[in-house]
Formats: C-alpha cells, sequence, structure tokens
C-alpha cells in the first residue's frame, strides 16, 4: 500500500490487535498529593504493551518513499540508538526546567527499557517557543516559602529554544548563587549543585539546550536513570516530513476530520483546541510543521503542489521549490530539504507524536494533557495510513517543595475581603456607640433613606443621586474615624491572608524545578515510580 493513494484505506487489524486502546482515560487526572504517582496502564503490563506494539507495527503493510516501514524503522534506530533490536521506550518534552511530574516519565521509561534489556529515548522538543525564559525558584526566608523568577536569558516572542546562546560561566555562576540564595539550607540538600557544575562542564555543548539536556542528565545518573537524549532538529523529519509535502491535500483533510471526530466525541466547541485545524489558502495547504529560520518566529508551512513540482512557503513567503521526484526517494529527500532557503523544518505537536509512535518507538509514554490530545493522533494513523495505531501510556507524579498539601487550608481570602468591605461601608458594625456616636448613626441612618427615595423617584436625577451616595461616604468616614486603627487593622489582616495564602500555594506547588526536591524526595518518588516486579532486570 502506498501513501500517495488519495483514497479511503481499510484499517488493518493484525490477528490478536482487534482493539489497542489499553488506556483507561478517566484514570488520566494530576496525582493530588504529595508523593501520588500514576502509571496507566498499570506498570505489570507496561512490557506486554510495548512487546505487543512492536509486533503490531512489524505487520503494517505500509511502504513510503519507497521503502518498507521495517527498514525505515531500522534506520532511524540505526542513527538514535546504535541500531538496537530490542524495543524502544520512548518519550519527550520541551528542554525546560521540568517539574516532578515530567521527570517520573524518564524514571519509568528508562526502568523499563533495563527490564526489557532495550533502550529508552527522550526527544527534546528544542523547537517549541518557551513562554519565558525564566527559572523559578522557591524563595526560603525563615517559616516563610514563596517563589521567584530568575532570568536565564531573552527571546523574541514566538523565538524557539534552539535559538537560546549558551551560558557562560559568569552567568552560571551567578544564576547558581542566586538560587543558592533563595533557597537557603535545603540548596545543599538539593541536586542543584550538581545541575549547575554540569552546565559549566558541558565542553561540547553547542547552546544552552545541549547544556540543559548534560546537566539534568547529570543529575539522572545520579538516581540510576539512563536516556538517550535527542533533539528534535537534529533526527525528526524522515519519513513523515516529504510525504506529507508530497500528499498534502489528503493529508489536510484526514487531519482535519481526525480533529473535528474528537471535538464531536468530546463536546469540544472551540475551533483551536486541542490544536487549530489546518488551512487552504487558494492553492496552498497548510501542514502541521514549522518553517523557520533559527533564532526568528517560526511560521507555518504552507505548500502548493504542480504536477512536478512543489512550491514551500513560511506562512506567505516562498522559500523555494522542489520536484516532486525529488521528496519521493529516501535518498534525495533528507538532502533537498536540508537547507530550503535557509529555513529548518520542525513538527508541530500531532505530526511529533505521529512520527514517534509509528517510526521511531515502540512505546510511547506520553503525560496527562498529550496522552488526551494524542487520541486525534490515533484517529490521524487509521484514516491516513489505514492501520490501528500502537498503544501508548501515561506517567506522572506530584512532589511538591513544601512537602505535601496535609496541613490547614490556610485563611480565607473571602472572609478578609468581606470584613474590609465591612469596615469601609459599615463601620456603624464596629464603632462604640456613645452619646457622640449616636449622632452620626442617626444622620447616616436619614442620608440612606434620602439615598432609597432618590433611587426610587428621580432613579434619572445623577446629581442629586451622586450628592446623596458622597454624603454617605462621609460619614462613614466620620464614624470610622471614632476608631482611627479600625481601616488600617481590617487592610492588614487581607495582606497578611494574600500572605499567607501566596506561601501555602508555594508550599503545594508541583511546579518547581524537580532538582530543587531534596535528594530523599527524588529518591522516594524513583522507588514509587518502579515498585513492581515488572522493572526487576
Amino acid at each position: 500500500m502506498k501513501c500517495a493513494e488519495v483514497v479511503p484505506l481499510p484499517t488493518h487489524h493484525p490477528a490478536g490487535h482487534p482493539s489497542r486502546s489499553m488506556l483507561d482515560f478517566s484514570k488520566l487526572s494530576t496525582p493530588p498529593r504529595h508523593g501520588d504517582v500514576l502509571i496507566e496502564p498499570a506498570a505489570g503490563r507496561l512490557v506486554e504493551l510495548a512487546e505487543s506494539n512492536r509486533a503490531l507495527i512489524s505487520g503494517y503493510p505500509l511502504d513510503i518513499l519507497g521503502l518498507n516501514i521495517g527498514r525505515i524503522r531500522e534506520a532511524l534506530r540505526e542513527r538514535m540508538c546504535d541500531g538496537c533490536t530490542g524495543p524502544v521506550i520512548m518519550t519527550g518534552h520541551q528542554p525546560e526546567f521540568i517539574h516532578a511530574g515530567v521527570w517520573a516519565k524518564h524514571v519509568v521509561a528508562s526502568a523499563l527499557a533495563k527490564a526489557m534489556g532495550s533502550k529508552a529515548i527522550n526527544l527534546v522538543v528544542d523547537s517549541d517557543a518557551p513562554g519565558s525564559t525564566t527559572l523559578t525558584a522557591p524563595d526560603v526566608t525563615g517559616a516563610t516559602l514563596q517563589w521567584r523568577s530568575l532570568p536565564y536569558s531573552s527571546l523574541g516572542q514566538g523565538v524557539s529554544h534552539d535559538a537560546i546562546p549558551r551560558m557562560d560561566a559568569s552567568a552560571v555562576r551567578d544564576l547558581s548563587q542566586r538560587v543558592a540564595d533563595l533557597m537557603g539550607d535545603r540548596y545543599a540538600s538539593s541536586q542543584m549543585p550538581a545541575y549547575f557544575e554540569a552546565v559549566c562542564a558541558a565542553d561540547g555543548a553547542v547552546d544552552w539546550v545541549d547544556q540543559m539536556i548534560a546537566a539534568r542528565q547529570a543529575i539522572e545518573r545520579r538516581f540510576g536513570v539512563e536516556m538517550r537524549e535527542h533533539r528534535i532538529g537534529r533526527v525528526w523529519g524522515m519519513p513523515l516530513l516529504p510525504d506529507m509535502m508530497v500528499n498534502a491535500t489528503r493529508f489536510a483533510d484526514v487531519y482535519n476530520a481526525a480533529l473535528a471526530g474528537y471535538r464531536k466525541q468530546f463536546g469540544e466547541r472551540s475551533a483551536t483546541r486541542p490544536v487549530p485545524d489546518l488551512q487552504r489558502d487558494g492553492d496552498r495547504v497548510e501542514l502541521p510543521v514549522w518553517v523557520y529560520r533559527i533564532g526568528e518566529p517560526r511560521r507555518r508551512l504552507f505548500v502548493a503542489r504542480g504536477d512536478d513540482r512543489i512550491g514551500l512557503f513560511a506562512d506567505d513567503e516562498s522559500i523555494g521549490e522542489v520536484g516532486v521526484s525529488e521528496l519521493s526517494a529516501w535518498e534525495s529527500a533528507e538532502s533537498t530539504l536540508a537547507n530550503m532557503g535557509g529555513c529548518v523544518f520542525r513538527p508541530r505537536a500531532l505530526s511529533l507524536t505521529l512520527w514517534a509512535r509509528l517510526f521511531a518507538g515502540d512505546l510511547f509514554i506520553h503525560g496527562i494533557g498529550g496522552a488526551k490530545y494524542d487520541r486525534v493522533t490515533d484517529e490521524l494513523v487509521r484514516r491516513y495510513f489505514g492501520v490501528e495505531p500502537p498503544a501508548m501510556a501515561c506517567v506522572s507524579a506530584t512532589m511538591m517543595f513544601g512537602g505535601g498539601n496535609d496541613g490547614p487550608e490556610g485563611p480565607s481570602i473571602g472572609r478578609a475581603v468581606r470584613h474590609l468591605r465591612d469596615v469601609q461601608w459599615n463601620p456603624q458594625r464596629f464603632v462604640t456607640e456613645s452619646d457622640e456616636t449616636h449622632a452620626v448613626l442617626e444622620e447616616r441612618s436619614r442620608a440612606i433613606a434620602e439615598s432609597e427615595r432618590l433611587r426610587a423617584s428621580r432613579s434619572r436625577d445623577r446629581v442629586a443621586r451622586r450628592a446623596a451616595y458622597q454624603r454617605i461616604r462621609d460619614i462613614n468616614g466620620r464614624l470610622r474615624s471614632f476608631q482611627p486603627s479600625l481601616l488600617a487593622e481590617a487592610e492588614r489582616r487581607l495582606a497578611d491572608v494574600r500572605k499567607s495564602l501566596n506561601i501555602l500555594a508555594a508550599r503545594n506547588n508541583r511546579e518547581f524545578f524537580f532538582g530543587m526536591l531534596d535528594s530523599s524526595a527524588l529518591a522516594e518518588l524513583r522507588d514509587r515510580l518502579t515498585q513492581d516486579s515488572a522493572f526487576r532486570v
């Protein structure tokens, strides 16, 4: 079967594989408490799942760019794991300061690969554009705990991680000192000293992404977590990218149909969720691919196919043409696309996981959000390639820097706000009645009655109503003057509540970089994730 066929394809169900979905999506929610973990399907089924996926994929009747899918997978494994022969366990994430829930995927992938005598691969999505280039660090001062954002670089809007330059030694020392100052005694018991030391020691690092990978690996090795690291910008593309270009119209139609089915099934009304549809612009068709020059904002890839040539566009900018024949063979497609107008091609979310699950790995381990949206990829595989997609797994965990959320919930900000409003607008509730205050209280009652009369009988007389409102405010101020500290105490009470809630939120924050957690907490998390006998070598 050729992918170029623009016809509906029957779904391939090999014997023993009538249905591939083993995930119970109703269980995919963030683990609520400190130390909770999520492995779905259960750990004891992951070995079976990886082996079953591998058998399924090996039976796919797919030829792409003149090669059988088995040969394509062999070629990719030569690049990614030196021709490894066992099931490849794969996961991926942006090259950011990941929290423990993301690190949990690495722990499980590594343990599963070891148990199966194979390899685990982490795909570093260096083509994503970061929301910010800051490291969020816990600020520990005595018994309080809050957080601070520490910048480590700067990027323009829409510019990807692969444009972040290498940090020099002085910048690393400065950032490490700021983190150490904020973390106090917790710094020495965390993995941050090892992290910053590894950043400085990453002599072969080309840029910040390489430094980040090397430093994270240095932490992970301390806990027995071993993974091959591959940046998307260095491995993605073959054979999916040229195939999509040659068959752009059909691919876009199938992609949008898969999204429409997802939205209908799950009652999603937004046209941009989980991702936007691919667009048409005259004879140009959008593909789920970013195209950009390193250091410039990412743009959408459009293609316009003629009989023999395909025009390529970064949004509205033409970046060149390629021959259909050049893209239809493995040997020529890669070199043809390597330097197209100085631009690089990088996958968007669904095209990345499609490539990873179908061509590169045997079992892909998602986080919660990724697993949910990748149901669209399942349908895309069925509709475009005509085969049943390999099953996926989901792993997450919760580790809180402050050690958990089992303590008191903290004061209610609503009560403090209501108290302040009462002091401002109902001071009569707080003053001690005396001869002096009695006269003012009676004056306030008359002013309120007058305001209500005006609202009922002269609702359009804004001048009179405004004057009545201002009179009530003035009287409230005179009442508060009998207890001068009343307003200041209410404002201070609200500020204290907000500070307490901020501290509580920091203590229960699961988003801090996992290297900031105590080493004992990371060891505990690793043990919880790998306690199942399925992970025993």
